[in-house]
Formats: C-alpha cells, structure tokens, sequence
C-alpha cells in the first residue's frame, strides 16, 4: 500500500524534538551530528516544552469551546393527548340548572333541588384534549426552562349543531429556573402550590371528587430541596375573594377583585418508604368594595378587608402496583381552592363586614391493577361548611360522591375506560320539603397520550 508521507504524518506519529533529531542525522555527518545533538538538547527540551505548552492551551480552548455550546443549547418537546367524552347524567330534582354547565365535568353545586326528576342527557365532546410545549437551556447561571399547555375545555364558541367549536384556553404557562443544584424559582401559572396534584386519584372525569382542592393561577413559587426525600416552597399566588351577601346572595358580585396582599402558601414535600406526602399552608386575604342594599333595605358601602386561613394534607401509599390516594383539607379560607368553589369565602354581614366560613373536605381513593393492561380506582369523597343562620335556604351546606371505574389499556398510552359517578348536594334548608339532589353519571373515555 502507498502512503504519502508529509510533515502532517510525522507530527502524528512523533514529537517535535524527535522529528527535528531526525533531520538532523539525515543531513549531517556522523561526527558532526553527534557533536551537534549533545549541544542541542537544551534546545530541544526547551522547544518540545513550548509546543506541550501550546497543546495545553488548544486542548483548554476546544474545552471551553464544547462546554459554552452544550451550555447555550435548547432542548425542545411537546406532548399532550387526545380524548373523547361520551357522558350520560340524570338528575333526581330537575333538569341540569345550566346547559353547559356541569355537561361537560362533575361541577356539583349546579345539581339541582327541590324539583322534579329530570330526563337522561347525553352529551358528546373532545374539549378536553390538550397540547404541551416546553423548553431547557443549559447556562452558566443554571438551567432554565419554560413550560405551556393548553386545551378547549369551557370556553365554547359554537354550538352542537354544526360546528362544536370550543376556544383554546391557557392551562399553564410559565418559566422554572434551577439555579443551583437544590434550589429553583418558577414564574407564571400552574397548579397553586396549595394543591398536590400528584394525589388526584386516576378518574376518567375531568375534576373529580367534590371534596378535592383544584386551583391554576398565576405565582412566584420557590423551592428548595432539603434531602433526597424531602423540600420545601414557598409561593405568593394571585388572589381573588368569592363572597355571599348576608341572605345568601352575590350581593352584587360573587368575585370580588379588591386584594392588596397575595396569597401565601408554604408547603412540606417528604417520602418515607412507599408514603409520599405533603402539608401546606395556606395565608389569604378576603377584601371587597361594593355597594349594596342590606336585609333592612339600607344602602350600604361595604368595605372590608380580613384574613383567613386552609390548612391541607395530601398522601399516596404505594403497595405493589396498586395505591391509596387520600387529601383533607380544612379552614375558614378555603372558598374557591376547594371543589371548583362548591362554597364562598365568606359572606357579607348586614354591616358591610365580612364573616369567613368553617369549611373542611377531602377523598380517599384506592387503584387496583387486575392485570397489568387492566385497574380501577373508587373514590369516596365529602366537603361541608358552617354557614351562618342568615344565609338563604339554597346555599350548599355540603356535598357528597362517589367515583368507580374500569380501564383498559392496550399498549402504553392508549386508555379506554368506563365511570360511574354519583353526587349528591345538600342546602342549608329544604327547598319544596327537599334539601338535597342527586346526579347519577356514566362516563366513557377513549385517550390517547403522545
């Protein structure tokens, strides 16, 4: 085999001062060459020492070349899944209160009392699907990364005659920095930091048990690892006060947007062995200005500002494949944090002063996997409040339900799955000599996460 030899090839076979000696002994006498390499090898040493030298400093540069690109590069993905709802609900003391409202997902405080029994709707929809995108770039300051999701859910914009168009909606969107090893800032909208999603129980309905806490909003959120099995956050969140009048009305507004101070949240995180947990606090203030006439037919100007607290504590047991998923939550400011607002903040005393209400809810919830393509989950939940005597006999004094499922999933991702569920809401006093109503619901689900 030919080669061509070049200085290129010598360099990468042997070191400068051993290619300069052997120049020297090519082209020199054998006396001379002899007398020359013992009084040029101080020389040599000294050149052999620059280029070592100077590979040193390429190789640092190639180094720090490859670590500001590994540095500065953006990670992408995006994910979200597809999902058809195919819902059936009968109510025990009416028609459903909203069309539109409670059609879509349990939302219990529309349940009918005191009426007839209403017919069996059924009702068909894909709102629910939902697209992710996010992002994480590498820095000298740590990582950062960004996160955004959204769906159709709610917000309807045609009908079900022809069109069945339902307007995107922002479910998340904000930005996480990790800027040390232990310790991160996230900025933007997410889950409040009140709320352990991870112990939602694996339902097919949207919500879920009336007695969980669900709430997205806006927050400052920062987190800080303690061990390998335990953190802490600390998160200020965007507030808002949902009020009754003094005779169970709105007095006006049922949102009022009259804060000063966010609401703060301190959570716990912890595992110990199959047992993950958390404990959150809850500080907020419930503020309003409204004008408004009282029981005595007085014009009021109602301005007032107090603070409340939620105390919540959120488990999953793991055993095996199966789990028990439990929360109980409780306060005199858990308002609209708990069961979609299922029961306001307070309400609106005859002075124009505002009386917070005792509530308390929570679930427990067990999944069994009967073959590894094949669970169920059931859900028991319950919530109540202590309202005030005043309030009008068809304020929610508390609510109750149940969730069983079967689902089967063929090939990961892929879910089919049928629920029944069962609610039932209870006024402060009965309504037509009724103060309760009933919704039975059977739900199918076909979803498919990519």
């Amino acid at each position: 085999m030919n080669k061509k030899w070049t200085l290129a090839n010598l360099t990468g076979q042997a070191s400068p001062s051993s290619l300069i000696a052997c120049l020297a002994f090519a082209v020199l006498p054998l006396p001379v060459v002899a007398d020359a390499a013992a009084s040029a090898t101080p020389y040599l040493e000294t050149l052999e020492q620059r280029v070592a030298d100077l590979e040193k400093v390429l190789a640092e540069k190639d180094a720090t070349s490859k670590t500001q690109q590994v540095k500065g590069a953006t990670e992408y993905a995006f994910g979200g899944y597809i999902k058809l709802d195919v819902i059936a609900s009968q109510y025990s003391d009416g028609e459903r209160a909203l069309a539109g409202v409670g059609d879509d997902f349990l939302v219990a405080s529309v349940i009918p009392v005191g009426g007839e029994s209403g017919d069996t709707h059924l009702d068909m929809h894909a709102k629910h699907s939902r697209i992710w995108f996010k992002t994480t770039t590498a820095t000298e300051l740590g990582t950062v990364g960004s996160y955004i999701e959204m769906d159709f859910g709610v917000n309807q914009i045609g009908d079900e005659r022809i069109s069945n168009s339902a307007a995107s909606r922002i479910r998340h969107a904000y930005l996480n920095w990790q800027y040390d090893a232990d310790s991160s800032i996230l900025a933007g909208q997410t889950w409040s930091t009140f709320f352990n999603v991870g112990s939602l129980p694996d339902i097919l309905d949207f919500v879920g048990p009336v007695g969980t806490l669900f709430e997205r909003q806006a927050q400052l959120r920062w987190t800080r690892a303690l061990s390998a099995t335990s953190s802490l956050m600390l998160a200020v969140e965007n507030p808002s006060s949902g009020l009754y009048g003094e005779d169970g009305s709105a007095a006006g507004a049922s949102a009022y947007d009259n804060n000063a101070l966010p609401d703060t949240v301190l959570r716990y995180n912890a595992k110990s062995g199959d047992f993950s947990y958390s404990f959150a606090a809850l500080l907020r203030e419930l503020a309003y200005k409204q004008n408004f006439t009282n029981s005595q037919a007085q014009a009021i100007r109602g301005d007032d500002s107090v603070y409340g607290y939620g105390l919540s504590f959120a488990g999953i047991w793991q055993f095996g494949a199966d789990d028990v998923r439990l929360q109980i939550s409780a306060g005199n400011a858990l308002g609209r944090y708990l069961g979609l607002q299922t029961y306001r903040d307070g309400v609106i005393a005859d002075n124009g002063d505002i009386d917070l209400i005792d509530t308390v809810g929570g679930y427990i919830a067990y999944r069994h996997f009967w073959a590894p393509k094949w669970r169920s989950s059931l859900v028991l939940s319950a919530s109540s409040a202590d309202n005030p005597n005043t309030v009008a006999a068809t304020t929610a004094a508390s609510y109750q339900s149940a969730h069983a499922n079967l689902i089967y999933a063929p090939i990961a991702g892929l879910n089919f799955g049928v629920e029944y569920i069962r609610a039932t809401k209870n006024n402060e006093r009965p309504v037509n000599s009724d103060d309760s109503g009933d919704v039975d619901r059977l739900q199918f689900s076909a979803k498919y996460t990519f």
